[in-house]
């Protein structure tokens, strides 16, 4: 049996005064500066997990936005909330616990829509490639070069 293994890569910059560019090589995304320069320090924070909780938002709603359209469910609002849980792991560090993610849509209420909604919905319990990668527990290895 053939493995798929496919990479995605970023590249992280740091810019003058701490700022940091993330350089996504993307055509669908433009590069994302964090600003740190003229932040005060208490208004810092969580940028890690924000990208984190995205990073899953956006897997999840493309899977399903490509159900419902493959189920051939007309979509009238698409809205999604993804927050990010902290809590103490075993040894007491932090660690993100939980992500919620709370999609709301607005689809037509007849029986045919329903039911086509219904078909997508069960496959998508399924899950998507961050989901099923983030209950599985994912792997990290580094290294630093100097």
């Amino acid at each position: 049996m053939a493995t798929f293994k496919s990479e995605a890569k970023v590249e992280l910059e740091m810019l003058e005064e701490g700022d940091l560019r993330i350089k996504f090589g993307s055509k669908t995304m433009n590069d994302l500066i964090i600003k740190r320069s003229g932040i005060p320090l208490e208004e810092m924070g969580a940028e890690a997990r924000k990208l984190l909780a995205a990073s899953l938002a956006e897997c999840m709603c493309s899977t399903l936005l490509f159900l419902l359209k493959w189920a051939g469910v007309k979509i009238d609002d698409f809205k999604a909330i993804a927050e990010a849980i902290t809590a103490k792991d075993e040894m007491g560090r932090n660690c993100v616990s939980n992500i919620n993610l709370t999609i709301q849509l607005k689809i037509p209420e007849d029986k045919d829509t329903m039911k086509k909604f219904k078909r997508a919905e069960s496959l998508f319990k399924r899950g998507c490639l961050m989901s099923r990668s983030l209950e599985r527990g994912i792997k990290v290895n580094y290294k630093i070069e100097t």
